[in-house]
């Protein structure tokens, strides 16, 4: 169910995510208008190259040795949604569906690079049947993948609701307040500053996470071993508020099945310390870590009077995600053939001239 991807320099995450809810973004986290970041919003259609020149971008900014984070699609995890660079407070992101950006301050904070003016419209125009029912056969797959995502968590909900009357809080609060006072001290009497970003999504390879970035950022890493997610969600839960109360800015990873209300990892790049929820969907591949297992948070006598009920429903939330990823698997395939029309219908050439020199004009 897990594909391992490793990222390069770096650090790779998610802004978009198949969830229960359907597609959940959050876009919003690419750039801060009232702090005077600029993003450049990416139009033009399936195929026309917005992955390509995002690449092209990263690649640059690393050439020059700046830190930037590549934001990867969820969709097509082999290609990019967004790219940011903080130290220019510059962002580039592709501003189609499902992730559709429209400026708000145009000119001052958004800039919009329209890839269809090398589009031969005429050409797409003759394939227009083929086009149109490609494009609906393509969210009907991903309306189905939202439908299992939905039976999943349902049953999630029913694993959820046994492993937290399962939990020794007392023990758990215990030992959450040693690893507070021995991992996160005191910074300042400032808040730090939150993030948000998904270091996994569920896409056409399956549960897909970034373990790269996790070493890329964090050489303290902290692995919680826990299949039921109810103790180290809790745990997760208040050492964020801890990291945050004591001034260090934290980068939240919220879990896909319920990404409103879980989170599943937390990152303080500040104290190079990585709190990282290891269960069967993503066990930890790496010997450099300190592990905590769960498990004896738990009452065993409790775990033990719902084992067959547990086993159903592991079962069944395994074969519906297995069945969610072969509805993105067929998305990803008839949106392949959708690309192939615009593929052809675009002038590269005179693309990439043009790209040479905003991209130049981009990075400085």
């Amino acid at each position: 169910m897990s594909e391992k991807l490793l990222s390069g320099t770096s650090p790779s995450f998610f802004l978009g995510a198949n969830t229960p809810k359907g597609f959940y973004s959050l876009f919003s986290e690419l750039y801060s208008p009232e702090d005077g970041w600029v993003l450049y919003i990416i139009k033009g259609g399936p195929g026309t190259g917005k992955s390509s020149f995002m690449k092209r971008v990263a690649a640059a900014a690393e050439k020059k040795g700046l830190y930037c984070e590549r934001i990867y699609c969820s969709s097509d995890p082999d290609s990019l949604d967004a790219v940011i660079i903080p130290s220019l407070k510059v962002s580039i992101a592709d501003g189609t569906a499902p992730h559709v950006i429209e400026p708000k301050y145009p000119g001052v904070s958004e800039v919009i690079i329209d890839l269809g003016q090398y589009r031969n419209d005429a050409l797409l125009r003759e394939r227009r049947s083929e086009i149109i029912s490609k494009t609906k056969e393509t969210s009907a797959e991903h309306k189905k993948c939202v439908d299992f995502l939905e039976a999943a968590r349902g049953v999630d909900n029913d694993i959820r609701k046994i492993a937290i009357s399962a939990v020794n809080t007392h023990k758990t609060e215990r030992f959450l307040r040693q690893l507070e006072s021995k991992e996160i001290p005191v910074s300042s009497e400032k808040d730090g500053r939150m993030q948000k970003r998904f270091l996994s999504a569920l896409t056409p390879k399956g549960l897909t996470l970034f373990y790269d970035t996790v070493c890329t950022l964090c050489e303290n890493i902290w692995v919680l071993e826990d299949d039921f997610s109810a103790v180290s969600s809790l745990l997760l839960k208040y050492l964020t508020a801890t990291a945050l109360n004591n001034g260090h800015d934290c980068i939240v990873c919220p879990c896909v099945m319920r990404p409103d209300t879980k989170i599943e990892h937390l990152l303080i790049p500040s104290l190079g310390t990585a709190f990282f929820t290891a269960n069967r969907f993503h066990p930890w591949e790496n010997d450099k870590c300190r592990t905590v297992n769960c498990r004896r948070f738990y009452s065993e006598e409790t775990l033990k009077a719902h084992r067959a009920r547990l086993l159903f429903d592991k079962k069944a939330k395994d074969e519906l995600l297995t069945e969610a990823v072969s509805h993105l698997e067929k998305a990803k395939s008839i949106h392949d053939e959708l690309e192939k029309y615009y593929i052809e219908a675009m002038n590269f050439e005179k693309m990439n001239k043009d790209a040479d020199v905003l991209i130049n004009k981009i990075i400085g």
